[in-house]
């Protein structure tokens, strides 16, 4: 089994040497993916801490998992063929998982089947570029309405607010999309640690988005505010940086309020 377990390893790494390559380079290089590194490490420790229960359980070999294996080897053709990436990602965990099930069977991959969906997280979709214009029109939409009854005048043209002191402009890095992969990602580890039914996790995981497109929106306007009030260049040179992180903090105590509206919050012991 060791030896079959090794050549499969080897294999699976010289198979997907290039999609490992590309996922690196986009957790280096593309600013909404830098939490990619953080994802396998997770994956990994979750597995390390079921590792008791691992030993436990019956290896019984499953001839479905060569039949996934082949499923993942199909799909990494059709992302190498047409030079769709993100299809060699998705690949790459469906060929994993028919390789743990053909080696070690239904019941060890059930028992690590959080980990390996985890792992998704750790794959630039294209959906960012789907709902990145969206949401930077909510955010201005939102912004504006939420400054409006603040009392500060703010007037929109599109993804243009206008105050007095100045014009700013809702670009995509604006758009809140940041937020939402980040407290996306906190989210669904929350629901995971904490021990519940499946509509309080599904609850906490869905809410973390409206979560972060509020943050988005309150950022935005405690920009503007502090623009109206103290100039365009002290908003944007000294508070811009600080008002994600500050906003980020608010929203990760929204998220943790709304576990807490489900009773008392009891975790896993994953430490």
């Amino acid at each position: 089994m060791n030896y079959i377990l090794l050549a499969f390893i080897a294999a699976f790494g010289i198979f997907y040497f290039d999609t490992f390559s590309w996922l690196a380079g986009s957790w280096i290089n593309n600013e909404y993916y830098s939490h990619g590194f953080l994802v396998p490490i997770i994956s990994g420790y979750i597995i390390w801490t079921l590792r008791k229960e691992l030993a436990l359980v019956e290896r019984r070999q499953s001839q479905t998992g060569l039949g996934i294996i082949a499923f993942g080897i199909l799909l990494q053709g059709i992302g190498v063929l047409w030079s769709i990436r993100f299809i060699s990602g998705i690949s790459l965990l469906v060929t994993g998982s028919g390789m743990i099930l053909y080696l070690f069977g239904w019941e060890f991959l059930k028992k690590i089947s959080f980990p390996l969906v985890f792992l998704v997280l750790m794959i630039p979709l294209p959906i960012v570029d789907i709902i990145a214009s969206p949401t930077q029109m909510l955010s201005a939409i939102g912004t504006t309405s939420l400054a409006n009854l603040a009392g500060l005048p703010v007037v929109r043209e599109g993804l243009i607010l206008k105050i007095p002191s100045g014009s700013f402009e809702v670009a995509y890095a604006c758009s809140g999309i940041n937020s939402i992969i980040s407290l996306f990602t906190i989210a669904v580890i929350y629901a995971f640690i904490l021990e519940g039914g499946m509509l309080m996790k599904f609850t906490i995981i869905i809410s973390s988005i409206p979560l972060a497109l509020a943050g988005n929106i309150m950022r935005i306007t405690s920009v503007l505010a502090v623009a109206n009030k103290y100039g365009q260049e002290t908003a944007m040179n000294y508070f811009h940086d600080f008002s994600s992180l500050l906003l980020f903090c608010v929203v990760l105590s929204g998220l943790f309020l709304i576990g807490r509206c489900f009773g008392r919050l009891r975790f896993k012991k994953i430490f």
